[in-house]
């Protein structure tokens, strides 16, 4: 078997992302930056290939398919024409994959925990969680948008595993413009007396049921009521979309919000490893 640089071939590789050709080939123009993607091949039959995507925090992630057994000599190609650390997320529970990474030389630099979350239940926690005095909750959808981005780096760069983050504003914006699972009622801004923008929370409305995706406030306002009050606004609306539950992750090592989901939790789906290879 050789491994080569792919070179368009996406009849040969569409079936390792149980895609249609023209189906992987509309997703790499969406990305939106420069693809790299090498391919095992065994004669003429693509067995397995690993493509790139370069993060706002500038991590540079790699995505597997097909055969685990190909895993180590396409992380060797990748890093030996990349010449940078890597990064890939990993789910102990495919195990094939996951002891393959681990061969390829990668190591664990963040886990994290997914969670199922009965809406009833949130809400009845969150019950007395109300806006602080002087401040206000809006839609993401009518906010200022260079304001909310500088606040979404802000606490992304206060998130376990994405320290470092600048976001790309081309990339936000189509984020809340075009974005299938965006809904303005679960996108919320909480602002403060003053009109800055203090915190956010955002649920997405994805194909397979809710996704609370982040909770976020500025250190100034971590003090106030304002993270529950936007949690409880944005659940509200989220239950209306006719599920029972909604599901979420955070990293075990974030202090606050992992041990509240650990008890809060209708069911633990199980953790996920963010993981680092260098050079």
């Amino acid at each position: 078997m050789t491994v080569r640089r792919f070179n368009g071939e996406y009849v040969a590789v569409a079936p390792l992302y149980d895609r249609t050709p023209e189906e992987v080939q509309a997703r790499d123009r969406r990305q939106g930056q420069p693809l790299h993607r090498w391919i095992v091949w065994d004669a003429a039959t693509a067995v397995a290939a690993v493509s790139t995507w370069r993060r706002p925090d500038d991590r540079l992630f790699l995505y597997f398919v097909g055969d685990a057994g190909s895993v180590g000599r396409l992380t060797a190609t990748a890093i030996g024409e990349l010449g940078r650390p890597v990064h890939t997320m990993a789910d102990p529970a495919e195990a094939a994959m996951f002891d393959a990474l681990r061969r390829a030389g990668f190591a664990t630099e963040m886990v994290a925990e997914r969670f199922a979350v009965r809406f009833t239940r949130a809400l009845d926690r969150l019950r007395r969680a109300w806006t602080p005095t002087g401040y206000s909750v809006i839609s993401a959808a009518d906010a200022d948008h260079d304001a909310l981005f500088e606040l979404d780096n802000l606490i992304r760069r206060d998130t376990p595993g994405t320290g470092g983050w600048v976001g790309d504003r081309a990339w936000f914006a189509e984020e809340l413009a075009e974005s299938p699972p965006f809904d303005p009622a679960t996108y919320l801004v909480g602002v403060d007396p003053t009109g800055s923008y203090a915190g956010l929370v955002r649920i997405w409305r994805n194909p397979a049921g809710p996704r609370f995706g982040l909770i976020g406030v500025a250190p100034p306002h971590r003090s106030t009521s304002l993270g529950a009050a936007l949690i409880r606004q944005g659940l509200e609306a989220a239950s209306g979309w006719g599920y029972d539950y909604f599901v979420t992750e955070t990293s075990l090592a974030n202090r606050v919000m992992h041990p509240r989901l650990a008890r809060l939790a209708d069911e633990r789906l199980g953790v996920f490893h963010q993981l680092i290879r260098r050079p």
